[in-house]
């Protein structure tokens, strides 16, 4: 009994931070939400009912959460080794261009087809973020800036091939590709909604997640995020794990775009990403890069988005507050960071004081 209620405990302790930040978030709204002469309670319930009011909702919440958790399981990882994947957009967009070139292309059975356009989108994201990984470990290039600059030029080659090379031929000059096989889409799991076999994908690779840390790969990269100087003294390979780590964080976005064409949209579209890379980042942060953190992060957020929209129409509240709340959770989410950091080198600097003080006194 005491066992349960210390696992407990713990888990309360390292969910308490994120609540907070949440809280706060919707605190700083509602003063907004006042000072603009509006009614916080009515707009945080009609927030909630949009999300969560019914059946269906809870489904189109479920099925905006499923690529942000995917996305943001890839950055978690990225983010444990130190390195900083900003390009989840570009990565998503590439591993969805991919997918789809393969299923419009191949002629396969659809046992097999669903394996290799998977495959295709790990391969096509992960290609795209091991660039940047490459750029990393080989010149040193800020991973921060070449993720980014990549998403740019992602945006712009999927621009570029859906009004060209890949555009739908019946589809009267929209810059779009052809519709998958209606035989190739994720089934739906609930008749009359959106929410479709990709959850259940979804949950696989957060559980896969889960347990990816207690491999040799996952190990590896944990101990090259805590001390490369240390990772190269147990003999590890730092640039090798630093590129592998941008392939698997890239190539998870990449999946993410696969359930997204594969589940929901069916064909490439211009904004074919709407944002995922960049939400996913806060998703991550506030799951405290665990893969439960992050699913449950990752349903708060696709909450306030379907939420959001509702909330719009039905109280005539910009969708540009859910805007502002998601970026007051990363404020706090950062100054709590900030604030351990910055307690662990004051208790160390105090410590160091303690020891370096009896010493002296020995030494009288």
């Amino acid at each position: 009994m005491l066992k349960v209620w210390a696992i407990i405990k713990r888990i309360l302790v390292s969910i308490l931070p994120s609540v907070v930040a949440v809280a706060l978030a919707f605190g700083v709204g509602a003063l907004l939400l006042l000072v603009a002469g509006k009614h916080p309670g009515e707009a945080f319930l009609t927030l909630f009912m949009g999300a969560l009011g019914s059946p269906n909702r809870i489904a189109e919440t479920l099925v905006r959460a499923v690529p942000l958790m995917i996305l943001a399981l890839g950055i978690s990882i990225a983010f444990k080794s130190q390195i900083w994947n900003i390009g989840g957009d570009g990565q998503f967009m590439m591993g969805a261009t991919c997918a789809v070139f393969v299923g419009l292309n191949l002629n396969l059975p659809l046992v097999l087809l669903w394996p290799v356009t998977f495959l295709a989108a790990f391969i096509g994201g992960g290609l795209w973020g091991g660039l940047a990984g490459l750029m990393r470990a080989k010149f040193n290039a800020n991973e921060v800036i070449t993720t980014l600059m990549l998403n740019y030029i992602a945006m712009h080659l999927l621009s570029w091939l859906i009004r060209g090379p890949m555009i739908d031929p019946l589809g009267q000059g929209f810059p779009q590709t052809a519709l998958l096989a209606q035989s190739v889409h994720l089934p739906i799991i609930f008749g009359g909604t959106r929410l479709h076999f990709g959850l259940v994908i979804g949950l696989l690779i957060m559980a896969a997640g889960y347990f990816f840390w207690r491999t040799t790969v996952g190990l590896k990269i944990e101990l090259v995020g805590e001390s490369e100087h240390v990772a190269r003294y147990c003999g590890i390979q730092v640039p090798k794990t630093i590129i592998l780590t941008m392939f698997i964080s890239a190539g998870l976005a990449g999946i993410a775009g696969w359930n997204e064409v594969f589940g929901v949209q069916y064909r490439l579209l211009d904004d074919i990403s709407s944002g995922f890379g960049n939400l996913a980042i806060v998703v991550a942060l506030l799951g405290n890069l665990h893969p439960l953190g992050i699913v449950i992060s990752a349903f708060f957020f696709a909450a306030l988005m379907v939420g959001g929209n509702t909330m719009q129409l039905m109280v005539g509240i910009p969708f540009s507050l859910v805007t502002v709340i998601q970026g007051l959770v990363i404020i706090f989410v950062i100054s709590r960071v900030v604030y351990t950091q910055w307690r662990d080198r004051l208790a160390i600097r105090r410590f160091n004081s303690g020891v370096s003080g009896q010493s002296s006194g020995r030494s009288h």
